[in-house]
C-alpha cells in the first residue's frame, strides 16, 4: 500500500528505482493518491541527467562508505529529487534557495548538506554526467564551540563506580587516546612490549592507516591483566566476539558517579589536554590522535601549554613608577 494513514494525516509513500519518494500532511486518502499519482507523473518528465547521477553516486557511496554516511546522502538526494522534479536544468540559485531555508534551522545543517550536495555533483563532473551548480557557493559562517573535556574529578569518579573490566577500557581509551572502534578492533597480535598498534580507516574502499602508540604504565598493566579469550583484547568474557560501539555505557557510569555526561571521545579530549598541559607538541599529539590535520588536533587542545606560560613571562613588563 502506497498511501495510508499516518497519525491524523494521510501519506504516500513509494520506491521508483530503488528511490524513495514520500510526503505527507494529506487530509484525506483522496489527496493523498492524487499527490502521489502527480507525482509519479512528473517522474517521467524529469532530467534523466540527474536521476543517473543520483543513482551512480547510491552506487559509489554504497560500496566506499560507511553505513551512516550513505543512509544520510540518500535521505538527502530523496528529498533534492522530489524538490527538483519538474526542473530540467538544475542552478545555481535553486541550490542556494534550498540551503538558505536550512539556514535557518541552523548554519551547521545549511554547511553539511551543501557538502553533500557539492560531493553529489562533483561526482557527477567527474563521470562526464553534468556540471556542478554548486561549486562556487560558500559555506555560512559557523562559531565554532569548544569541546567539552570532563575535569580530572569527574574521570576519577566515573573510573571509580566502573566494573574492572569496564574501568580496563576506559583507562585503555584515555591512555592510549585511541577512537572506540580502534580499542575495539585491537587484537593480541598487536601488542607488543613497548607499544601496541592501532589502526583505522575513514571509509570502506580507504586504505587502513596505522600507528605505533607507546605504552605507559598504566596502559602496560591493563593489558596484561586482561585474560585471553579470543583475537581481540578487549571482548565478550562470554563469546570472546569484539565489542560493538558500546553507546550507553558511559551515560550509565555517569549517570551512577553523579557527573556530567560526557562520552568516549571527550576522554580522547581529556588525554589531549593532559599532553598539552605537559608541554607535548601539537605535531606529536597529532600524530597519537591520529589526525590528518593539525587544525583538527587543534580543537582538541583548549588548555595553556607551560611553554606557552614560559614564553610570555618574557615579555612581563610592568608600568613604569
Amino acid at each position: 500500500m502506497t498511501c495510508y494513514r499516518h497519525r491524523d494525516k494521510w501519506r504516500y509513500d513509494f520506491l521508483k528505482n530503488k528511490v524513495r519518494y514520500q510526503e505527507s500532511g494529506f487530509l484525506t486518502k483522496q489527496e493523498a493518491k492524487a499527490a502521489e499519482a502527480e507525482t509519479r507523473k512528473n517522474l517521467k518528465q524529469m532530467n534523466s541527467d540527474f536521476i543517473a547521477l543520483c543513482a551512480s553516486r547510491l552506487k559509489d557511496l554504497k560500496g566506499k562508505r560507511t553505513r551512516q554516511y550513505f543512509t544520510e546522502n540518500k535521505s538527502l538526494i530523496e528529498k533534492l529529487i522530489v524538490r527538483w522534479r519538474n526542473k530540467k536544468k538544475i542552478t545555481r540559485e535553486d541550490v542556494e534557495e534550498y540551503i538558505s531555508q536550512l539556514a535557518l534551522q541552523s548554519n551547521s545543517l545549511a554547511n553539511g548538506t551543501l557538502r553533500k550536495i557539492k560531493a553529489l555533483f562533483s561526482h557527477g563532473v567527474e563521470r562526464d554526467i553534468c556540471t556542478n551548480p554548486a561549486e562556487k557557493i560558500r559555506f555560512y559562517p559557523v562559531k565554532r564551540e569548544k569541546k567539552y573535556i570532563p575535569p580530572k574529578a569527574d574521570v576519577d569518579k566515573v573510573l571509580s563506580v566502573a566494573t574492572p573490566r569496564q574501568r580496563n577500557y576506559l583507562l585503555a581509551i584515555i591512555n592510549s587516546l585511541a577512537r572506540v572502534n580502534e580499542i575495539n578492533n585491537l587484537k593480541w597480535t598487536d601488542d607488543f612490549e613497548n607499544y601496541i598498534i592501532l589502526r583505522t580507516r575513514k571509509a570502506k574502499n580507504s586504505d587502513i592507516t596505522e600507528r605505533k602508540i607507546p605504552k605507559n604504565k598504566t596502559l602496560k598493566e591493563v593489558i596484561e591483566s586482561t585474560p585471553k579469550i579470543g583475537e581481540y583484547i578487549f571482548c565478550y568474557k562470554t563469546t570472546g566476539k569484539k565489542y560493538g560501539y558500546r553507546s550507553k555505557l558511559m551515560g550509565c557510569l555517569c549517570r551512577k558517579a553523579k557527573v556530567k555526561k560526557f562520552t568516549f571521545h571527550n576522554l580522547r579530549h581529556y588525554g589531549a589536554s593532559k599532553l598539552a598541559e605537559a608541554g607535548v607538541s601539537i605535531t606529536d599529539i597529532q600524530y597519537l590522535l591520529g589526525h590528518q590535520r593539525a587544525t583538527t588536533t587543534d580543537i582538541y587542545l583548549q588548555s595553556i601549554s607551560p611553554n606557552l606560560r614560559t614564553a610570555m613571562e618574557n615579555i612581563d613588563i610592568n608600568s613604569p613608577t
